[in-house]
């Protein structure tokens, strides 16, 4: 199904593990892009008090087929890699989009991925602070406070981001400004960005509360779970890019895949349209047998 993510949120970790802050995701939202395309018209716009004087208008969409469409794909880096199954699935509807006409270029890079995703968690950090309770708070700014200069274990490495100054997110956040304006110099060239939306399908439930403890497997190798929240989501939310998750096929054992359609700040509906084109050239949603 298809769900976009909004720009920001987070989920409290357990206390005393550096866990995965879940993105606020309110999906999956809809069967079709006509339905992302509803459910924005009835959710965007300002809360009663600031609607006096404020008003959102976003823009049409940058294209309207996808000959004339300029693609940017990233559909794999080293720091987060992507099992070969969802690549192939991912690659065949690139393929798709070529065929149809699309400009398509697989190697331009706004960003560093392994930059991008610790600056993400540095702000996501802040966050659990403020969401921490009291003496949850006060236990991590002991922790931060006696743990020696070089101890980078989990623990420790979340006391100090969760209880860093305002001076350091004020830093880190002049460091987003900055991704920002290189992602906005991006999509001066490109329409769109086709990208994965986690590096495996569907995987057995694991609930161990410590998440730090969790592990998925790629291409035969374990990885770290956090993996599939963080890294392809929190490159494109950190710098508040509107992302559509649509489906493109299924792997070899029937999981179904879907790809990311990130489009440029506030081009929201750039993003559906291109999801509701893709649907036509790779098939759109399919229901689950016996639904």
């Amino acid at each position: 199904s298809y769900r976009i993510i909004p720009p920001r949120g987070h989920v409290p970790p357990a206390p005393g593990t550096l866990a995965p802050m879940d993105l606020a995701v309110m999906g999956p939202m809809g069967r079709s892009a006509d339905d992302l395309d509803l459910g924005l018209d009835v959710l965007a716009g300002p809360d009663p008090v600031r609607a006096a004087a404020w008003r959102l208008e976003l823009p049409a969409p940058r294209t309207t087929s996808l000959r004339e469409a300029r693609v940017a794909v990233w559909l794999n880096d080293d720091f987060c890699p992507v099992d070969d199954e969802v690549v192939g699935v991912l690659q065949g509807a690139v393929e798709a989009v070529r065929s149809a006409g699309a400009h398509v270029d697989e190697s331009a890079r706004p960003v560093d991925m392994g930059e991008a995703v610790q600056l993400y968690y540095g702000l996501l950090m802040a966050l659990g602070g403020a969401m921490s309770g009291d003496e949850e708070f006060a236990a991590m700014v002991e922790l931060a406070a006696t743990a020696p200069d070089d101890d980078m274990s989990d623990p420790v490495v979340m006391a100090r981001g969760i209880t860093q100054r305002v001076r350091d997110w004020q830093q880190l956040n002049e460091q987003r400004e900055q991704v920002r304006a290189r992602w906005a110099t991006f999509f001066e060239n490109f329409d769109v960005l086709l990208c994965p939306v986690a590096p495996t399908p569907a995987f057995p439930h694991d609930h161990n509360p410590d998440e730090s403890a969790r592990r998925i497997v790629v291409n035969g190798e374990e990885r770290p779970y956090v993996d599939t929240v963080v890294p392809w989501a929190g490159l494109l939310t950190m710098p508040y890019l509107p992302s559509v998750m649509a489906p493109v096929g299924f792997t070899p054992g029937g999981l179904p895949v879907g790809i990311q359609v990130v489009a440029p700040y506030l081009h929201d509906r750039t993003a559906i349209h291109f999801a509701r084109q893709l649907a036509d050239v790779v098939g759109g949603f399919v229901p689950p047998p016996g639904y």
